[in-house]
């Protein structure tokens, strides 16, 4: 009866110690999206840089959307063309230091494909003026690879007060 006993308890002991396989299909789809946009959030980047308007424009859905910093606008493809077509002109060069990028994620904290990125904007406006400036952007792909939403955020006004006060010196 011993003997039984404890071969009860054994196989309630062995039972009990569920292993479970988790499931990490999602979690490896996600990341392997992150991957691959995070590649083109960085050439977009550095189009911007080299001024290469019409390429970085390329990496855009044609409705995308897009909300600059300081803002609460949804803007559109045109909309976002003549704003960096307005950085291009008045600034001589742009440096974007210390990227960082990080996956987005959905509900469950699992990534989604969309890139979270950190960085340090460094400018030369015409004026000969330098500037620096901390950004942070979230941006979300469609399936071909193409940002179909990009969120921006800095401080356009520290930027331009660093042109102004190094203007009036």
């Amino acid at each position: 009866m011993k003997k039984i006993v404890n071969y009860i308890i054994l196989v309630l002991f062995i039972s009990s110690c569920n292993t479970t396989v988790q499931d990490n299909s999602a979690l490896d789809l996600g990341l392997s999206k992150f991957e691959k946009n995070k590649a083109i959030a960085d050439k977009t980047f550095d189009l911007f840089i080299n001024k290469d308007l019409d390429a970085m424009m390329d990496m855009y859905s044609d409705d995308v959307i897009w909300s600059p910093a300081n803002t609460l606008d949804s803007l559109s493809k045109a909309e976002l063309r003549g704003g960096m077509a307005g950085w291009m002109e008045n600034f001589e060069s742009f440096t974007f230091n210390d990227r960082q990028y990080y996956p987005g994620v959905d509900d469950n904290f699992v990534p989604d494909g969309s890139v979270r990125t950190y960085g340090t904007w460094i400018g030369k406006h015409v004026s000969g003026a330098e500037t620096v400036t901390k950004y942070y952007s979230v941006t979300q792909y469609n399936d071909d690879g193409k940002i179909v939403t990009a969120l921006e955020w800095f401080d356009v006004g520290g930027v331009f007060d660093q042109v102004e006060s190094q203007m009036n010196k």
